[in-house]
């Protein structure tokens, strides 16, 4: 079975979800294409529902961009216009339910414009519509980490104030993050289906009435259902105001923890890396749990297994991709830029030193108060003060005139 619309049908879903090719957005994952046209996308998407492949899109579009070594594209500026918010539970799939019906009303009660999916699984999603806004996404100035803190900002706000545990903290952050596309079928990233299809839910208080069970009786033939998207398209800045985010610079932030692990073998290099790691630095082996793990943690990772470990850039590659495939990696298929860029790091001599906890916190790879390394000093870049310091002067008498 194939996309069940034709094209005109899927120009109108896309463009009433803001997931269309007005600028170039990327599809596909793990392997990621760039679409410059509708009909594309469409293309692709209908070949591999055919191919029993998952079918992802870019939650936002890339205005400029660059391709790097192995082929893997990478943004330079972001058309921002969808902050996307993933609730999940591997054992109860009502509770994520809850979670995302729970802030689809917050969002509601103060007009700002979303819609909801179901993901054909044990997932539900949210996007926030925004009217879109142009931002730079350069990591050698700043601009990308700032951009990771507004949309962090705001994730976590929403998750912190509603009380929202099935929100997914990995995800949480990224604006190149991937989405499944409504009206396709659920595949996981072995390749198997369940029969059931990701679908569009009611976005008003009908939303309220339905349970899990109906959701997912729905899912096996959705109706093809596009829902009126209401209220405020606001800018990315705009929504951190209306919603009285207190944003902390990218280097202040104190990463959550992820609450679950890499299951590797329990006998391997993968595991023993694993726990040397976790005792060298918490914070690093957090951040390789996520889906997408941040570039400095992968160099990070990369650097202990050359400086504490002595593995060569082939063993590291290998712990790796068994680390990849028992998380997810969506970049895992890349190997020639992966290797490449093990290359520049195990291959110079100048990269001889693991960093410290400042650098380590300064690049968002610590977790704060859970690691038995950390130190409140850390957090304000002060020296701890000796109460028992005293000043001694002696002063001199004047001199007779």
């Amino acid at each position: 079975m194939g996309l069940p619309m034709d094209f005109g049908m899927f120009r109108r879903l896309i463009r009433r979800t803001g997931l269309d090719t007005t600028t170039p957005r990327v599809v596909g994952c793990p392997m990621q294409r760039l679409c410059m046209t509708d009909e594309q996308m469409f293309q692709f998407i209908s070949n591999w529902i055919v191919e029993g492949r998952t079918c992802f899109a870019g939650s936002n579009a890339y205005s400029t961009f660059a391709f790097e070594p192995g082929g893997k594209i990478a943004p330079t500026s972001i058309v921002y216009a969808n902050t996307f918010l993933d609730f999940d539970h591997e054992t109860k799939p009502e509770n994520s339910f809850a979670d995302a019906a729970q802030c689809s009303a917050f969002l509601r009660e103060n007009n700002i414009a979303h819609w909801v999916s179901f993901s054909g699984s044990k997932g539900y999603h949210i996007h926030i519509v925004h009217e879109a806004k142009k931002f730079r996404f350069e990591h050698n100035d700043g601009s990308a980490a700032a951009l990771k803190a507004m949309v962090y900002g705001i994730q976590n706000h929403l998750k912190r104030t509603l009380g929202l545990p099935t929100m997914d903290e990995a995800s949480m952050g990224d604006p190149k993050k991937l989405c499944r596309i409504p009206f396709t079928p659920h595949v996981n990233r072995n390749g198997k289906k369940n029969g059931r299809w990701c679908y569009l839910l009611p976005n008003d208080d009908s939303l309220q009435q339905m349970t899990h069970e109906d959701i997912v009786a729905g899912s096996y033939e959705p109706d093809f259902k596009l829902y009126r998207i209401q209220g405020d398209r606001l800018t990315l800045p705009e929504m951190v105001k209306r919603l009285g985010v207190i944003l902390s610079k990218p280097e202040e932030q104190i990463q959550p923890i992820i609450r679950s692990n890499i299951e590797v073998d329990p006998e391997g290099d993968a595991k023993r890396f694993l726990a040397a790691l976790d005792l060298r630095c918490p914070g690093v082996t957090n951040e390789l749990k996520r889906l997408n793990p941040k570039h400095k943690a992968r160099v990070y990772a990369a650097l202990f297994a050359k400086i504490m470990s002595g593995m060569t850039a082939n063993q590291f590659d290998a712990v790796w991709v068994e680390m990849g495939n028992a998380v997810g990696y969506v970049d895992l298929h890349n190997h020639e830029h992966r290797q490449y860029q093990m290359s520049t790091l195990f291959d110079n001599p100048r990269m001889a030193h693991f960093p410290n906890c400042t650098t380590l916190k300064a690049n968002g790879c610590c977790i704060g108060e859970a690691c038995p390394k950390f130190s409140e000093d850390l957090v304000t870049g002060s020296k701890p003060k000796d109460p028992a310091r005293k000043i001694r002067r002696k002063w001199k008498p004047k001199s007779p005139e």
